[in-house]
Parts: C-alpha cells; structure tokens; sequence
C-alpha cells in the first residue's frame, strides 16, 4: 500500500474460489474492490500516523510553554527578592543553570519551590543592585 510515494505496508486479499478466466467483469469488479479496500486501509495508516506526530508535538508545545511559565516565575520572584531588574535575574537563572549543567526549567523550578541555594545564585547575578525591576 503506497499513499502518495510513501510506502505503508501491504495488504492480502483471499477469496474463497480462485477467479474464472472467461468473465473478465467479475475479475475486473473484484480487483476495484480490493483496491478500494487497500487505498482505504492506507488512508486510514496514513492518518494515524499524521495524529501521533500532531499529538507528540502538542506535548512538546505544551510542555514547553509550562516551563516558559516556570521561568518567567522565577526571574520575577528573584527580580523582587533582591531588588533588581528582571533581566539580571535571568541573566544569574541561566548562569546558575550553564554552570552547574542544569536544565533552566529545573533550576527554576527548584527557585519557586524554595531549594536552591539563594546565596549561589546571587553571586550569578554579580551582587550589585539595579534598583527596581
């Protein structure tokens, strides 16, 4: 079975008796229906597999926009916590992060739950006051 160039698999049709020669529109009529049936069992493969890529990029999306949100929560936490602007808080986020070979979404994670060392990661952002955020 072949859907548009690409190869999906094959299909086998048995009947019951083998063909007469002699009526070729019997032949002919059996041979449209399996081919109906393949052309339909590839469109249905082809199908599924267009829904599983869709589905697995709907979770990478989804999973990268949770932990797009992560971050931004904790660069502003941290912008607060220490009166500087949200910038430099990313800037110590993503330095703590290449430093110690971390994903950033864990070291974010890790900043909003409270465990990750607040003194090491403000000696990321270089110790000096911006002001506000």
């Amino acid at each position: 079975m072949r859907r548009r160039e690409n190869l999906l698999g094959a299909l086998n049709v048995f009947v019951p008796t083998l063909p007469d020669p002699t009526p070729a529109d019997a032949a002919a009529s059996g041979l449209h229906v399996a081919q109906a049936l393949a052309d339909a069992a590839a469109l249905g493969l082809q199908n599924r597999s267009a829904y599983a890529q869709c589905r697995a990029l709907s979770g990478q999306l989804e999973q990268a926009l949770s932990s797009r949100v992560r971050i931004e929560q904790a660069k502003g936490m941290l912008a607060e916590r220490w009166s500087v602007r949200a910038d430099r808080a990313f800037m110590a986020l993503r330095q703590y992060a290449r430093r110690h070979r971390l994903p950033l979404d864990q070291v974010a994670s890790a900043v909003i739950e409270g465990v990750e060392d607040d003194a090491e990661l403000r000696r990321e952002s270089g110790g000096s006051s911006d002001g506000p955020a």
